[in-house]
């Protein structure tokens, strides 16, 4: 163990606070001579603090002999009393009333009293982005899922759809938590930003610096940066909010369930790869918190006067907080106009969630991102949803990729036919009309389905997750919030696989339904905006998607292949 440079010899009856100093480094080589900078990770204060309590110039702090000792395993109240009686000895003993009320304060306030004493305190928590409306029961049930309990508190995650108010909430919860964690409040934003880009080992070197640890006593290894960070939380009584996490690797090593501090994630997704939280959802407001929000942006006496107007302007929402809070605040920059009017002209024609921008804020840029992180085949699948009317369900999706898959294997099917239309995709005869499969094909259509099904699902929770569908109380169906539905109108459909220029096509791989040849590139086929995706054989061979495991219909179907082909 590194022992540092050689101490400056110490007179033996120099007075109180070099014999004290003296005692100090009798427990330092008792304890294998650690060096200061050792010290510092275990005291939690720099190594020139606690040297300087050992050079024997003054007598320290009892905060900083105090975490010396306990440093070098002392005993914390015999050094009390040494501490104490080379303070009266040297006339710095603190006043009766004092030294009761330090005597008395409970262990943890004490070194909480000793840190604010060196170091500012963090208080990185931004104000509240907006008023928080309509979250009684909510926030009460933050507060349950976060109140003291017999042993540790586990972190809480809040997470619901893109707009829903999970920031206003979490920040809410937290400047109310802040009164009984004296220590500091941590916030981390790692939403578009942060673009998921910060891994847990740089956010808490961020954090160790925000709480006054030098850079220099910060461990480069990221295992032992984190230890440090943890060891600080279970000494600290500290909040910590992680605001727009994207993914669980970017907070899953730095969650600690503690008795003392509290730590608080939001996030569009549930992060069900995290274990040992507490979650909670946040849905959207009902229809009478939509209109105390708008009361509070719009001022009630205004929106008294037009109670339809705003009725209106909540349904064409879908109650949804951050919409609410931008329409709310373009009408509230025009006083002049009147209400019915100005509501009438903002929700005309289908083009809202176009229009609620407020200054560097928009609802479109949220949805971009959410959007911008789906895989292709997610994309389609929403787009299809929002142009169809429909309610989105597993079964659909997985209709109409069976039939695809069916007709294109279709051995009969001449090239005038109409292309495949899925009931569940806007097909215009509806169920039950348009193409008639034969029994062979209906049966590969069947197993189909029942090979795409649970990929299926997969894929819709991920677009839950990613803030743009609503999950609903029957199994399978989901909910499409009315601006997302919009919003993915206004987008170009999405190509489910993006051509490959590598690739190139051989004379034996058939091409369903269509004759060019062998070595014609494939610069992608022309189809009916709302037919269903037609994969070649290539296609199918190719393996799942990366993230979701969701076939694209290139999967194998050995037992289809077999099928077909007998």
């Amino acid at each position: 163990m590194s022992v540092g440079r050689p101490e400056k010899p110490l007179a033996q009856d120099a007075g109180p606070a070099t014999a004290f100093a003296l005692e100090l480094r009798r427990l330092r080589a008792a304890a294998g001579s650690p060096s200061y900078r050792e010290l510092a990770r275990r005291a939690l204060f720099s190594a020139s603090v606690l040297s300087d309590a050992a050079a024997g110039y003054r007598l320290p702090t009892l905060q900083v002999a105090l975490a010396f000792a306990e440093a070098c395993g002392g005993d914390r109240a015999a050094w009390e009393r040494r501490w104490r009686a080379a303070a009266g000895s040297a006339g710095d003993e603190p006043a009766p009333a004092a030294a009761k009320t330090a005597h008395q304060a409970p262990e943890p306030r004490l070194r909480a009293a000793a840190v604010r004493a060196l170091l500012p305190v963090p208080a990185q928590l931004p104000t509240e982005p907006r008023p928080l409306a309509g979250r009684s029961r909510e926030l009460a049930a933050a507060r349950a899922l976060t109140a003291p309990a017999d042993g540790p508190v586990p972190p809480l995650v809040i997470h619901g759809q893109t707009g829903a108010g999970k920031s206003a909430l979490a920040l809410r919860l937290a400047h109310e938590l802040a009164a009984d964690l004296p220590d500091g409040q941590l916030y981390v934003g790692l939403g578009t930003a942060a673009d998921g880009r910060k891994d847990a080992a740089g956010i808490a070197g961020g954090l160790l610096q925000s709480l006054g640890i030098p850079a220099e006593h910060i461990p480069n290894d990221p295992a032992q940066r984190i230890g440090l960070y943890r060891s600080v939380l279970a000494e600290r009584r500290l909040l910590i909010v992680f605001d727009g996490t994207l993914q669980e690797r970017q907070v899953r090593d730095l969650l600690v369930a503690g008795e003392h501090s509290r730590i608080l994630v939001t996030a569009r997704s549930r992060l069900l790869g995290l274990d040992g939280v507490r979650r909670l959802a946040l849905p959207v407001l009902d229809r009478d918190e939509s209109m105390e929000l708008l009361a509070g942006v719009l001022g009630a006496e205004r929106l008294r006067g037009a109670p339809r107007a705003g009725l209106l302007l909540a349904e064409a929402c879908g109650d949804l907080p951050l919409a609410l809070t931008l329409a709310g605040r373009r009408l509230a920059a025009r006083p002049e106009a009147l209400l019915p009017e100005a509501v009438a002209e903002l929700v005309r024609a289908d083009g809202l969630s176009g229009r609620l921008r407020v200054g560097d804020e928009t609802l479109v840029e949220r949805y971009e991102d959410s959007y911008r992180r789906l895989t292709p085949r997610a994309r389609l699948i929403l787009h299809r949803f929002a142009t169809s009317g429909t309610t989105p369900s597993v079964d659909g999706v997985t209709h109409a990729s069976a039939t695809a898959l069916a007709q294109a294997l279709e051995p009969a099917r001449g090239p005038a036919q109409e292309p495949p239309h899925g009931p569940e995709f806007g097909s215009p005869h509806g169920p039950g009309h348009g193409h008639v499969l034969g029994p062979a094909v209906g049966s590969v259509g069947e197993l189909v389905a029942e090979s795409v099904e649970e990929a299926v699902e997969d894929v819709l929770e991920a677009v839950v997750d990613s803030g743009l569908l609503e999950r609903t109380d029957v199994p399978g169906q989901y909910g499409l919030p009315p601006l997302v539905g919009q919003f993915a109108r206004a987008r170009p459909v999405p190509a489910t696989d993006a051509p490959d220029p590598g690739r190139h096509r051989t004379p034996d791989v058939p091409d369903a339904g269509r004759h060019r040849p062998a070595d014609a590139a494939d610069p992608g086929r022309h189809r009916a905006p709302d037919a269903p995706d037609v994969p070649d054989a290539a296609q199918r061979r190719r393996p799942p998607d990366e993230r979701t495991g969701l076939p694209r219909h290139d999967r194998s179907f050995p037992a289809l292949r077999q099928e077909t082909s007998a």
